[in-house]
């Protein structure tokens, strides 16, 4: 490497990593973020499920005092469920229990109604306070009891009425068992639980690698523009090193903090997608021996993280040459924010929907995009399927060539200092 290079890029390296924006923004944000939303959703999810699974109370208001009310009180207790009986109007009553708390009201006649073959109701009362997830799932276990025994005691009259016939049966003529095939391999896995489990991963992915990817934009365009601003472009120009030493020594030190940037990413999204795993099957309880064949393969992590290295290339790349025809910061800035669209769009549409499903006019804009490949690989990781995302990384790579090209052309000739792009008049001169 000629010396004059080597000294911008250790130049451009320690002026980006003074800049605690970078170093926050690229790099220990990224770090941090995503195994902290990890554990939090694993905490949160495990201290909710052990709160919300303890011991059940349920308060009843009881004015029909028949059988039906005494067998639903009878398999209440027979449930572990507490029961405790109030006496009064049952909304004030209910008025008057803590968050989370369920009151059922049985009203007088309901033996009656049933005994004569007519349909029965009943009240129930969910004191909500906190509106805490707690609260609710308590309330659903409250309301499955229920619902069990309502199907108890539809087949017990099932059976007395249509005798040596299993009341089952005829309730439930058609059962459904699921098998999930994931990576051709079956798992007694509900489409249901593997939905919740992949869209958590496909949806975050795509949000922080777009976050990154902006701040590393603006960071760039900036590096020249602060130059511009601060005039110590012309002095810069001045020294015994080619013009495309410096343009090459920035591009340089950016890749160099991308690269910090690049594995801070992924090793942030090991750890989550390990946190998002163990999650899903405390939560639903069957996710099992899927979980280990949903793990990311060792391969997709590398693959992940080229495909995060070559758009946050592609990024500085079109930034650098972005930057070279903004005055100053603050039209750089004013640059950025219209060129960072092409970032948000795959965030979007993959966080939303299949690209396989868009019309192919979508499906081929999106595909020119170089920053929709990182998003593709995150998804890749729990299907397998690398194939796009080994596309993607050699058409980033051509695409930021290109770029590049563009750049090196300015940067070389007079309009480094001349050129400019101004929103207002709509020109460049």
């Amino acid at each position: 490497m000629p010396s004059g290079l080597r000294l911008m890029v250790v130049k451009e390296v320690k002026d980006l990593l003074r800049d605690p924006k970078i170093l926050v923004g690229m790099i220990i944000f990224p770090a941090l973020l995503l195994p902290l939303m990890g554990a939090a959703i694993n905490v949160a999810t495990s201290s909710t499920i052990e709160k919300a699974s303890g011991n059940l109370t349920v308060y009843v208001v009881d004015d029909d005092k028949g059988p039906f009310s005494e067998a639903l009180l009878s398999y209440f207790i027979a449930n572990n469920v507490e029961v405790k009986t109030l006496l009064g109007p049952p909304q004030e009553s209910a008025k008057g229990l803590g968050g989370g708390d369920v009151l059922i009201y049985i009203p007088q006649g309901a033996s009656g109604n049933l005994t004569s073959g007519s349909r029965t109701g009943m009240l129930m009362f969910v004191n909500f306070k906190s509106f805490s997830l707690v609260e609710f799932i308590v309330s659903g276990r409250i309301d499955s009891i229920l619902s069990v025994f309502e199907g108890e005691l539809v087949k017990r009259t099932i059976s007395e009425g249509m005798p040596g016939r299993d009341a089952g049966e005829v309730l439930d003529p058609i059962t459904v068992e699921y098998e999930s095939i994931v990576k051709g391999e079956a798992f007694p896995l509900s489409p249901a639980v593997l939905q919740s489990t992949v869209k958590m991963q496909t949806m975050m992915g795509p949000i922080v690698i777009m976050l990154v990817l902006i701040l590393a934009m603006q960071i760039a365009a900036t590096s020249i523009a602060i130059e511009k601003e601060a005039k110590t472009l012309e002095t810069l120009l001045t020294v015994p090193v080619s013009r495309l030493s410096i343009l090459f020594g920035k591009l340089a030190g950016s890749v160099s903090v991308a690269l910090l940037a690049t594995v801070a990413n992924v090793l942030a999204f090991t750890y989550y997608i390990g946190a998002v795993l163990g999650t899903a099957g405390i939560g639903a309880g069957d996710l099992g021996e899927a979980a280990a064949k949903l793990a990311p393969a060792p391969e997709g992590y590398l693959i992940l993280g080229l495909s995060i290295f070559g758009a946050l290339i592609s990024a500085l790349a079109i930034a650098l040459t972005l930057g070279t025809l903004a005055q100053d910061v603050r039209g750089a800035q004013s640059i950025i924010g219209v060129a960072i669209l092409p970032v948000f769009l795959p965030a979007v549409f993959l966080m939303i929907g299949d690209i396989s499903t868009l019309p192919s006019a979508f499906q081929a804009a999106l595909y020119l995009i170089p920053f929709t490949y990182p998003a593709l690989a995150s998804q890749a990781l729990f299907t397998g399927d690398y194939g796009m995302s080994l596309f993607g990384l050699a058409y980033m790579a051509l695409f930021t060539l290109g770029m590049l090209y563009i750049a090196a052309r300015i940067f070389s000739t007079e309009r480094i200092m001349t050129a400019r792009i101004t929103l207002k008049a709509r020109r460049m001169e």
